[in-house]
C-alpha cells in the first residue's frame, strides 16, 4: 500500500523492491533458454536507487472494549452493553541516501479508527497475505482504515521534502571529474615533452618528432633550440647546451610527426629541440 501512495505523488521515479525475486527469474528465463532470444530481459538493467524509503509497522491491531450502558433488559440476566472495536496502527519510516546511508528524513504515523474489527490471523492467507486496498473487508474495517490514516500522514510528511543531490549522483560526478583532470593532466604532460628536428631538407619542411598524440596541431607554435653538445676527454655527451632561436610553425600535424615551417635565416639541424610554448 505504501509503495502504491509513494508512487502517486509524481516527484520520484519508484523502484520494485517487494518482487525482485519474480525479476530475476524472468532473467533466469531468458539466460536458460525458455524465451525467444529477440525478447529475453537482459542482465544489467536494473536501475539504481538514489534514495531508500524504509518503514517498519510498530502498532498493527484491533482492541475491543465492553461498554456498559447501565439498567437490566426486561426478561434477561443482565446489564445492557456493547462491544467497541478500536483498531491502531503506527509506522515508523525514513528516507535514506543509499550511497552514504545518511538518513534525510524520518518520522512516525499513528493514527486510529473505531468500528468493524478485522482478524488478521482469519481474513490473511496465504504467505505475504492479502492487506491493501483490493481487500475489501480489510479496507470497510476499523484496522484498514486507521492503516490509509497513517498513509496518508506519511505522504503528506514526505510529499514537501526537498531532496538533495543523492550521494550516488555526487559519486559519479567525482568520478568524472577526476576522470577529466587526469585525462588533462596526462595531456599536458605528453604536450611538455620536448621533440626534435628529424629533418630539415629546407627552412619549408622542417619535420619533428611532435604530433597530434602529443596534443598539436595544424598552426601550433613551438620554440626552436639549437643544441650544442659538451663532450667528456673521452667523447661522452655530458651535457648538452640549448638556446632558444626562434619558433616553427606546424603545417601538417600526424601522428607521431609534423611539418613545420621557419621564418628565420638560421639554417635548422637535424637533433634540434622543440618545445611547446
Amino acid at each position: 500500500m505504501l509503495i502504491t501512495e509513494l508512487g502517486r505523488i509524481n516527484k520520484f521515479t519508484v523502484l520494485e523492491t517487494s518482487e525482485l525475486g519474480t525479476l530475476k527469474d524472468e532473467i533466469k528465463m531468458g539466460q536458460d533458454g525458455w524465451v525467444d532470444a529477440s525478447e529475453a530481459v537482459e542482465k544489467g538493467g536494473f536501475a539504481a536507487a538514489d534514495f531508500m524509503f524504509t518503514g517498519k509497522v510498530t502498532r498493527f491491531g484491533n482492541k475491543e472494549s465492553k461498554i456498559g450502558l447501565g439498567g437490566f433488559v426486561p426478561g434477561s440476566l443482565g446489564k445492557l452493553g456493547t462491544k467497541v472495536t478500536t483498531a491502531d496502527v503506527r509506522i515508523d519510516w525514513r528516507l535514506v541516501d543509499a550511497a552514504n546511508r545518511k538518513i534525510i528524513k524520518t518520522g512516525s504515523s499513528t493514527a486510529s479508527e473505531k468500528g468493524v474489527g478485522f482478524d488478521v490471523g482469519v481474513n490473511v492467507g496465504g504467505r505475504g497475505g492479502n492487506i491493501g486496498f483490493d481487500n475489501k473487508e480489510f479496507m470497510e474495517s476499523a484496522l484498514g482504515k486507521a492503516t490509509v490514516k497513517a498513509l496518508a500522514q506519511i505522504i503528506d510528511e514526505v510529499r514537501p521534502v526537498p531532496l538533495p543531490e543523492s550521494g550516488r549522483h555526487k559519486q559519479k560526478a567525482t568520478a568524472a571529474n577526476q576522470q577529466v583532470a587526469a585525462t588533462a593532466a596526462a595531456a599536458a604532460a605528453l604536450r611538455s615533452t620536448p621533440g626534435k628536428v628529424l629533418a630539415a631538407p629546407s627552412n619549408q619542411a622542417i619535420i619533428i618528432s611532435l604530433g597530434t598524440q602529443h596534443g598539436f596541431k595544424d598552426g601550433d607554435k613551438l620554440n626552436l633550440f639549437a643544441t650544442e653538445d659538451v663532450k667528456d676527454d673521452q667523447g661522452n655527451v655530458v651535457f648538452t647546451d640549448e638556446k632558444l632561436v626562434g619558433e616553427i610553425t606546424i603545417q601538417a600535424a600526424q601522428a607521431e610527426r609534423s611539418r613545420a615551417t621557419y621564418e628565420g635565416g638560421l639554417t635548422i639541424k637535424a637533433g634540434w629541440t622543440v618545445k611547446a610554448k
